[in-house]
């Protein structure tokens, strides 16, 4: 049998050592020691995330996931 995959295993919980840019939104600025969201999007490529556009992107995230949970019957 074969293991079971993290399809989510990119995305990680950061604390900021120096001011970085949301992603999300260009006018939104990630303080230093400032929590944020991190997506790993291909090697030495992340995107950084603010937690005012974290939490509307994890809500869309499992709105997704339940829909296709839905679709498989799981």
């Amino acid at each position: 049998m074969s293991k079971t995959r993290n399809v989510v295993k990119n995305l990680t919980v950061e604390t900021a050592v120096k001011e970085r840019k949301c992603h999300a939104d260009s006018k939104h600025k990630i303080a230093p020691g400032e929590m944020h969201l991190a997506h790993e999007v291909s090697t030495n490529v992340r995107e950084n995330i603010c937690l005012k556009c974290a939490g509307k992107i994890l809500d869309l995230a499992q709105k997704h996931l339940a829909t296709i949970r839905t679709q498989l019957g799981v």
